[in-house]
């Protein structure tokens, strides 16, 4: 058997009922950590640990713990739960977060606050209380914050999605170098479009393929990412090799984010 590279890591995931962070989750499990998973759908939530389950090594450890992140008090019973049942926190990956599309002229302050909120303000202080956990139990913890190509690129309709991950990505930054003195690293993720299930299960019509292969021809490398592309990214930010890189955002992407191509060079 190979030897796993997190075995004895406590990993905490939220938005792990499904997508980007239920394969994130997949991918750390496999590694041998024990997990934490968080998310506001119970029931997808226990099906994800159910389909760990079958990869789980005898002596690991998977609890799920579901609620809204935009409550400060669910945010510290979060935490203390993981302490409590984990023991520690080694790593944190702030992946919950929401995409609804609204031209800039009609967003209400409601609509601006629903998304700063799950994907910015509860990002920080998730962030926030997880180191304070690490430097007061001295861990060289990782934090590692899932942001977007819309941290870079412009558009339309999102503005306040836009927004909340150029704040996450800045926030990275900012909060890379304030931790650096506790040996805390703090790193984000950016996935351009990626293969998930809510994803395909978009794609029932006509328009919607259409739609959707107009994206890809955005990319150069002409295609969706799979979940497990973002999450071999994630891994890399938590383990050793990057044991001298903070404060960094990688974008994984088919090159998206390096401008589009011209179909007539095709």
């Amino acid at each position: 058997m190979r030897e796993c590279s997190f075995t004895n890591k406590a990993v905490l995931i939220t938005g792990s009922g499904a997508g980007i962070g239920k394969g994130i989750a997949k991918k750390f499990v496999q590694e041998g950590a024990d997990v934490f998973l968080v998310d506001i759908n119970e029931e997808k939530l226990a099906e994800t640990k159910e389909e760990l389950k079958s990869i789980t090594g005898p002596n690991q450890k998977i609890i799920i713990f579901s609620g809204n992140l935009c409550s400060s008090s669910f945010r510290k019973e979060a935490v203390e739960q993981a302490i409590g049942s984990l023991g520690k926190i080694d790593v944190l990956i702030n992946s919950a977060g929401i995409y609804p599309s609204k031209p800039a002229l009609d967003i209400t302050e409601k609509d601006w606050d629903s998304v700063l909120d799950l994907n910015m303000k509860a990002v920080f202080f998730l962030n926030q209380a997880v180191a304070q956990t690490m430097i007061e139990k001295k861990i060289h913890g990782s934090l590692i914050n899932i942001t977007s190509t819309a941290s870079e690129v412009a558009r339309p309709g999102v503005v306040h999605y836009c927004s909340s991950k150029a704040g996450v990505k800045m926030m990275t930054q900012v909060l890379a170098l304030e931790l650096a003195p506790y040996n805390i690293r703090v790193n984000a993720v950016g996935p351009g479009l990626v293969e998930t299930e809510t994803l395909m299960n978009t794609l029932t019509t006509d328009e919607a393929v259409k739609e959707h292969d107009e994206k890809l021809s955005y990319s150069p490398l002409q295609r969706a990412a799979d979940v497990e592309e973002i999450a071999d990214g994630v891994l890399y930010f938590a383990g050793s090799k990057a044991s001298y890189v903070t404060g960094q955002t990688l974008l994984i992407d088919g090159g998206y984010s390096a401008g589009r191509i011209f179909k007539s060079l095709k």
